[in-house]
């Protein structure tokens, strides 16, 4: 399995482009706090150049998570994301275009609805599945994109630590073009150092069909904070 992941996640992420394919630095910032034991409030700071439009951008987001009640019993982890098997998330995003001159300034406010599912497969690899609807207001045009992404994990203990790598591919369909724009592609792994601290950090192959084809390569960190 582990195999598998590693070739189709290397021809993902090293495949000849069209063209020489760009590398971006995506770092990222997370907050999780807890509510309670079924809600959380998730902060997300994240900046890119090319993820989410032709220029730098900086992503800022507020979510409230919601875990429903299993119907089957808890995955054994302790961790809040992995233990359950079906959860949601709701929140709001606002994306700044950055640029040198000009500083900052608003070039999309974002609605997200998101539900998560998950399935135990053997040697206790465990499958996510997420659908994901991006409510879009760039600039006075509305616009709607959906996000289907599929994730392989798999949890390990290396030295007193949880480490946790993971594959996936999301699919995004957006209704400003009536077709599925664009594929990215992860591989990654994120560690826990302290309950209080972990890190993650990947490689990204994205790859747009619409409005016009091109691909870009990342490496990716997120540092992350729970409370």
């Amino acid at each position: 399995m582990s195999l598998g992941i590693t070739v189709s996640a290397s021809l993902a992420v090293s495949q000849p482009a069209r063209a020489a394919a760009p590398w971006e630095f995506w770092p990222e910032a997370n907050a999780f706090l807890s509510l309670s034991p079924q809600t959380r409030i998730f902060l997300d700071a994240a900046y890119a150049d090319g993820k989410e439009s032709d220029h730098a951008a900086l992503d800022l987001g507020a979510y409230l998570d919601i875990s429903l009640k299993p119907i089957k019993r808890k995955l054994q982890t302790l961790d809040w994301q992995r233990s359950r098997y079906f959860w949601a998330r709701i929140g709001y995003d606002r994306v700044y275009k950055v640029t040198g001159r000009t500083g900052a300034e608003v070039t999309e406010n974002r609605g997200i609805v998101s539900f998560y599912g998950k399935a135990l497969l053997p040697a206790e690899v465990v499958l996510e599945v997420r659908v994901r609807a991006d409510l879009r207001w760039i600039g006075e045009d509305y616009s709607t994109r959906y996000r289907v992404r599929s994730e392989i994990t798999r949890e390990f203990t290396v030295l007193d630590h949880t480490v946790v790598p993971y594959f996936n591919v999301e699919w995004f369909y957006d209704t400003r073009y009536d077709g599925w724009a664009r594929t990215l592609y992860q591989i990654g792994s994120e560690v826990t150092l302290t309950t209080h601290f972990r890190y993650e950090i990947y490689l990204a192959r994205q790859t747009d069909r619409l409005p016009k084809d091109s691909d870009l390569n990342a490496f990716g960190v997120n540092f992350k904070w729970y409370y």
